[in-house]
């Protein structure tokens, strides 16, 4: 028997791949050989929604026939409309339904097969009520200058501060307090306060750069938005007022041990006869902070992370040994007439060893009137990983100070990975922490440092930045200091927040789709904007704006993105 092969390309592509058909013919079969015919075969109908108002879906279907006769399409796009059409077909539908949509496919022979798929043009609500009012944000941003105060810099650049102020939009600055400030006691009396025995210039080993090496950055900051909330944080006393006179644990070791109320020479703690020392020292750095750049210090925090004693600079508390020390400094600021507020702890790890600390703030009186925020870094409880996703740990966490109308503030976080879905994960850190603990201040690790991107940071040295600055970007530059929260819920898998803006008559909506899958929302409420500006970030846009829609318009919230909604209230 004599094969003879006959090849023929048949034109069907899915997603640019040919199919090839190979037809065997038999020089020698009789009749009786032949098969007879088969029906098509339809592989699969895809669908995707390619445009809205009005609602306009692309189908496509997979389809050969066994034969290689010509096939017929008849599209039902399941509204009434009925028609032959090719493998490929687009139609629109009117908004609020869902509709069966079934391709058949027949050959001369008028052998079929079909498939259908629903779709649906019923948008996710975005449900927005103004009546409902929660917490008024202070503002966004992070720890640093350009660099690292532990590096030569640089710590200020014209580039670094319009990227900062113009671009991200930040409204809140961290910055340490140097160990190397009061390298030596200032003079023998704390109630008396010499500037001069200060260290703003000199370089110390085992020390971070001092104060002096970053005046400019404060000073530039400060002038390109003088609004700008400039924050400090204690991470360790000079060495001279501490047991073990060090900045550090003096190991490569970092645990939580037992505060030693009678500290011996090891211990990584503040001698309680030096409280009023520290105090004069804080003092020191608020007034010096003034003189040299001008700003007035926003805020003030005794002890970063204060459970924790490290191999970097850091001093170990208890609750109630903040709680007096706490004490020395607030009544001392009130001596100076200082207007610099007071936040603590800044305390990382789980919720009952958070609570040791705050416990003892809230149940004195003298000290509670000292507790201007408080403040907590929004790491995972386990210390290590990313923002807690946690809802009620945030509600207990606000729960501490609302009886007392303190603010919570989350002032540290980093450890998200570098990519699109680190970005996402710190969004949805972002909305638990506004949504579920009333947050009034989202500060990240460090803004900019180092000379390549990675999860500690938003952009490097340089000027390069993650995708997480972009997310930020969705929040910073759109959500200004005084906006207040408003009521948001939203179905389905899309993740909302809404803030008004008071003093500018504006609105801004945060909208988060973690999902892979493309979705439609389409805000609702009473005295909203007549038109939106939509900023999106996904894996291909950085912030972009793509455009104004009408407020009774559907919008597409693309799959794994960050959208951020402005719009002008009526008058």
């Amino acid at each position: 028997m004599i094969m003879l092969f006959r090849f023929i390309d048949f034109n069907t592509t899915l997603r640019g791949v040919a199919i090839i058909a190979i037809t065997l013919i038999c020089s020698h079969c009789s009749a009786e050989d032949d098969d007879s015919n088969r029906s098509p075969l339809l592989r699969s109908l895809e669908y995707e929604l390619i445009g809205i108002n009005p609602f306009t879906y692309e189908f496509k279907a997979v389809a050969q026939d066994p034969d290689l006769d010509p096939l017929i399409f008849t599209w039902d796009f399941g509204e009434g409309t009925v028609r032959e059409g090719a493998l490929s077909e687009t139609f629109e539908y009117p908004a609020g339904d869902s509709y069966k949509v079934t391709v058949t496919v027949s050959d001369p022979a008028g052998m079929t097969a079909s498939e259908f798929v629903v779709v649906n043009t019923v948008p996710t609500e975005i449900a927005i009520d103004l009546s409902i009012e929660h917490q008024t944000i202070e503002g966004f941003g992070g720890f640093g200058s350009q660099n690292f105060p532990w590096t030569s810099g640089p710590f200020t650049s014209e580039r670094f501060i319009d990227d900062m102020v113009n671009d991200l939009g930040v409204t809140i600055v961290r910055d340490e307090v140097p160990t190397n400030l009061e390298i030596t006691n200032d003079n023998d009396d704390p109630q008396v306060l010499n500037l001069e025995g200060f260290n703003i210039q000199e370089d110390y080993p085992g020390h971070h750069r001092p104060l002096g090496s970053r005046l400019d950055f404060f000073r530039d900051m400060h002038a390109a938005n003088p609004d700008i909330k400039f924050i400090a944080s204690v991470w360790s006393p000079p060495p001279w007022m501490k047991a073990n006179n060090m900045v550090d644990n003096g190991t490569e070791q970092n645990s939580a041990p037992e505060y030693d109320p009678t500290p011996e020479s090891d211990d990584n703690q503040l001698l309680p006869e030096n409280y009023d020392e520290f105090a004069e020292m804080a003092v020191a750095y608020v007034k010096i902070l003034k003189q040299e750049t001008g700003v007035d210090l926003y805020a003030f925090s005794i002890q970063n992370e204060p459970r924790f004693s490290q191999s970097y600079q850091s001093c170990l508390y208890s609750g109630h040994a903040l709680r007096d020390l706490l004490k020395v400094v607030g009544k001392r600021f009130e001596e100076e007439g200082l207007t610099t507020k007071l936040f603590v702890p800044e305390d990382v790890g789980f919720l009952g060893g958070i609570q040791n600390l705050v416990d003892p703030l809230m149940n004195d009186a003298e000290a509670r009137q000292y507790v201007d925020m408080l403040a907590v870094h929004g790491y995972a409880f386990d210390g290590i990983s990313a923002g807690s996703q946690d809802a009620q740990t945030w509600e207990t966490m606000y729960n501490w100070g609302a009886p007392y109308d303190i603010p919570l503030w989350m002032t540290e976080t980093s450890g998200f990975e570098n990519n699109l879905s680190g970005a996402l994960e710190m969004a949805k850190g972002m909305y638990t922490a506004l949504k579920f603990g009333n947050i009034s201040a989202w500060v990240f690790w460090t803004i900019s440092g180092g000379n390549q991107v990675n999860n500690y940071n938003l952009m490097d040295v340089n000027g390069n930045k993650s995708k997480r600055w972009y997310v930020s970007k969705n929040f910073y530059r759109y959500i200004r200091p005084g906006a207040i929260r408003t009521e948001a819920s939203s179905t389905g898998e899309i993740l909302s927040l809404a803030f008004k803006h008071p003093e500018q008559n504006g609105l801004t909506i945060i909208l988060i789709n973690p999902s892979g899958n493309d979705k439609v929302g389409k805000v609702t409420g009473q005295g909203l904007p007549a038109e939106y500006e939509v900023f999106v970030t996904t894996n291909d846009k950085n912030c972009e704006n793509t455009g104004t829609i009408k407020s009774e318009d559907a919008f597409m919230v693309p799959g794994q993105s960050v959208i951020t909604l402005t719009g002008a209230m009526p008058e």
